[in-house]
């Protein structure tokens, strides 16, 4: 060899090296004992449409901060299951979760279920951050061991409305607003609150027009809620739902603006709408994956390389990452705190104040009697096949809106 070095020594120096490389590439990885979480997800039931995305960003979620470090060098277990959209699967996965597997907290999905657990989880001292947005479970005084990371569904649709009122240029008449939505409790949950508010501000609400679980023509709610004459219509279905609504609304001639919940308004309405889904609006909590914020670069590095068509890599993907990314802050604020329990952990979520999540969701303030995320939703509008941001609104937050 060349300079005098030996082909062996050479060798063993190279090797050496290589090692070196290998131990410092994986000195973050998290190597200590097991954190169990449970995850319950809707993988094949009537929201598994939008409920794959989100468990594959709570699952690779997992794998970025076990790659990270974990909690403070303990790996994150996730234990989950598919539930189907069924709440007595729901309960039962719960209690094996709880009593079998002994998780110290659950990453759940639905509001019939997170609603039918909330009780449990408050006896049980289990946390249980879901992927429901109900106004009620954000109320600790009722429900103190609930969390999300976005506004309520209740803050969302007021400020949709907000935006309602920006938009509405016609001054002969108050805008009139219908209500398209699932008979469930993800569907039913902000209506009364939305309803409140529009009397609140101007706007009439004319229509409730009601969907079973699976459906396949709106064309008789469509027809009443022409009837009815309203101007905007506020959808509460997941985006499969909400494209049939859309094909439909063309069919009729509809002129109607359509806006949408945060799990039928996503990239994957344009993928599975398209022309149908131009002009409609949305509230979006978390942004479109690939949007240029701070906490984006590490979702999109770790996707490289990787088919990110099936689950759809899209805002609601982000928000499995953005529930992930708090859930395993608090894990480690209650893990520094010798308290890496279910009360413990609670303890430390209720210590982020303005927590910043990159841009993946809004900052998060928890406290021991609000356990409202925050109050500002970002409203978004399909244009030319692309998802783009119109306005942040701030509905505040007010002390009676808790729950409500």
């Amino acid at each position: 060899m060349a300079y005098g070095i030996s082909l062996r020594k050479w060798i063993v120096l190279m090797g050496g090296l290589l090692l070196l490389a290998a131990t410092s590439l994986n000195a973050q990885q998290a190597t200590g004992p097991e954190v169990k979480v449970g995850g319950i997800f809707d993988l094949t039931g009537i929201t598994s449409d939008v409920g794959k995305s989100y468990a594959q960003g709570v699952r690779d979620a997992v794998e970025w901060t076990n790659a990270h470090g974990g909690v403070n060098g303990k790996r994150i277990k996730l234990v989950d299951v598919d539930y189907g959209y069924k709440i007595p699967e729901a309960i039962a996965a719960y209690k094996r979760m709880v009593n079998d597997d002994k998780v110290v907290m659950i990453a759940g999905w639905g509001t019939g279920d997170t609603e039918a657990l909330r009780g449990q989880a408050a006896t049980d001292k289990i946390p249980y951050v879901s992927a429901s947005f109900a106004a009620p479970v954000s109320d600790p005084t009722k429900n103190p061991y609930n969390f999300f990371v976005a506004p309520t569904y209740s803050d969302q649709l007021r400020a949709w409305l907000l935006w309602v009122k920006d938009d509405w240029k016609d001054k002969s008449h108050k805008p009139k607003v219908a209500a398209l939505f699932g008979d469930n409790a993800y569907g039913r949950a902000p209506m009364a609150a939305g309803k409140k508010f529009a009397e609140e501000n101007g706007i009439d609400w004319v229509y409730d027009g009601v969907f079973a679980g699976a459906f396949q023509d709106a064309t008789s709610q469509l027809l009443t809620m022409q009837k009815a004459g309203a101007d905007y219509a506020y959808i509460n279905i997941t985006t499969t739902g909400f494209s049939i609504i859309l094909k439909d609304a063309q069919k009729l001639g509809l002129k109607t603006k359509f806006g949408s919940n945060p799990y039928g308004f996503s990239e994957a309405l344009v993928a599975v709408a398209r022309s149908n889904a131009e002009g409609v609006t949305g509230v979006m909590p978390h942004p479109p994956y690939g949007t240029k914020v701070p906490g984006m670069q590490k979702i999109v590095d770790f996707n490289k390389g990787k088919d990110i068509s099936s689950p759809p890599r899209d805002a609601v993907y982000v928000r499995g990452w953005a529930a992930t990314l708090m859930i395993s802050e608090g894990l480690k604020r209650a893990d520094k705190a010798g308290q890496l329990n279910g009360e413990g952990i609670k303890k430390a979520f209720e210590t982020l104040s303005n927590f910043d999540m990159g841009g993946l969701a809004c900052n998060v303030t928890y406290t021991a009697s609000d356990h409202r995320a925050c109050t500002t939703t970002p409203i978004y509008e399909i244009k030319n096949g692309t998802l783009v941001k119109i306005k942040d609104y701030d509905v505040g937050r007010k002390p009676e809106w808790l729950g409500m």
